[in-house]
């Protein structure tokens, strides 16, 4: 159960959100949004690291990710690491059976993740802070409505607790109500389609000209840098445009920056 309720803790939940190949992944690896205790639930293998390779890309954002694939593994693991108050990146990659297809498969993975929660939410001290990052949540959510799982509770109460919630989506509409209400932090990066990036500004109150431009710049200069809007608060606001240099043979590869709306909107998109 977790322990010394603090709430003065602010909330710092994120959301990333962004279509295929639109940089989610990347925004939680190099955005510098997570902190240095942090657990991971890596379906799909996103952060994987080889220590052989020198990338800002590696692991997550370049720092050591140890993969587990049995529960008993990453909770010995993970209990070790979180007691011993260093920094630490773990991943929980759970492994299913071939025989599995369609909603058995699903709801094989669901039970893991709900396994996964609930170690963080038995972790979870309200005197120090534990990230906790969950990939493609949509494929494992149940309701784009309210989420009563432990996932939901990791964000409803998580806050209070230290716990910092990071969960990456396709689109605006799959994230659970729960989820995105709670978490006053959003990162949005290129869209699908107008009808997801009308929906996009509307919840983020941005301009629908500038959503649409972060699909044409990412679709332009997909190899030197890929361009977000970050939403850094609650309220109405707080949104800036932001970079990641994403050509590696530049000696800012994988640094990011923050850009000005003008200089967003002034950007040459035409390959003319």
């Amino acid at each position: 159960m977790a322990v010394n309720f603090n709430n003065a803790a602010e909330a710092k939940h994120v959301c990333y959100l962004a279509g295929t190949g639109g940089g989610k992944t990347t925004a939680v690896k190099l955005l510098n949004l997570v902190g240095d205790q942090v657990a991971i639930f890596d379906l799909y293998g996103d952060y994987q690291f080889d220590g052989r390779k020198k990338s800002p890309f590696n692991g997550l954002g370049g720092r050591t990710v140890y993969h587990f694939n049995k529960r008993s593994d990453f909770a010995r693991a993970f209990t070790q690491a979180w007691s011993s108050g260093k920094k630490f990146v773990l991943a929980y990659q759970p492994t299913f059976s071939p025989i599995l297809k369609g909603s058995q498969l699903k709801d094989a993975r669901v039970a893991e993740l709900h396994w996964f929660g609930q170690l963080m939410w038995t972790a979870a001290d309200g005197n120090r802070e534990l990230h906790v990052i969950i990939e493609e949540l949509a494929k494992l959510a149940s309701t784009a409505g309210k989420d009563e799982t432990i996932i939901g509770e990791l964000a409803t109460g998580g806050r209070k607790f230290g716990l910092v919630l990071h969960t990456i989506f396709q689109r605006s509409q799959e994230v659970p109500k729960t989820i995105w209400n709670n978490s006053p932090r959003k990162v949005l990066g290129a869209q699908e389609s107008t009808h997801d990036a009308k929906l996009i500004a509307n919840e983020l109150d941005a301009e629908l000209s500038d959503v649409k431009r972060l699909s044409q710049l990412n679709e332009r200069f997909k190899k030197q840098r890929l361009y977000y809007l970050f939403k850094s608060g609650g309220g109405i606001g707080n949104i800036a445009p932001y970079y990641i240099c994403t050509d590696n043979k530049n000696k800012y590869f994988g640094h990011k920056y923050e850009i000005t709306f003008d200089e967003l909107r002034k950007i040459e998109v035409n390959t003319l």
